[in-house]
């Protein structure tokens, strides 16, 4: 089956479909929605988790939109898809790894969720304690 024609079924199916790009580089893989669009929601971005750790929050992300009608927006933080720290919503600015989306929709928003390190720090935060560019920022803070 088309990879797209995979995603277009499962967003049939369940409102929207999560795509992991894989790399051996940590640093590289990201797992993004497709689907959400079509509820009038930005598509979400996670980057630097292995794909079944993006899968699931991105799960989470597409309940809360799709089933519930929750929203996220940028400039926001959201403490609904874990326990911890508020994980901050930015902007997405660079969409190049998002061509099923583009594919899809054509040019559409986009938003990033960051996660905190395991002492609620931020990536941008002095003593970020995961290796720097592990979780790749995709737009401005």
């Amino acid at each position: 089956m088309d990879p797209l024609d995979d995603l277009r079924a499962k967003i049939a199916a369940y409102g929207w479909a999560v795509r992991n790009v894989a790399d051996s580089d940590p640093a590289k893989c990201l797992s993004y929605t497709v689907g959400l669009t079509a509820h009038g929601h930005p598509e979400v971005v996670m980057t630097g988790l292995p794909p079944e750790v993006g899968t699931a929050f991105l799960n989470i992300v597409g309940e809360i939109v799709v089933r519930e009608g929750g929203r996220f927006a940028a400039g926001q933080e959201t403490t609904e898809l874990a326990d911890g720290p508020a994980m901050p919503v930015l902007p997405i600015t660079d969409m190049t790894d998002l061509a099923a989306v583009k594919a899809i929709y054509g040019d559409v928003p986009a938003l990033q969720i960051v996660r905190p390190d395991s002492a609620g720090r931020l990536p941008w935060e002095p003593d970020y304690a995961n290796p720097p560019g592990s979780q790749r920022l995709l737009g401005p803070r």
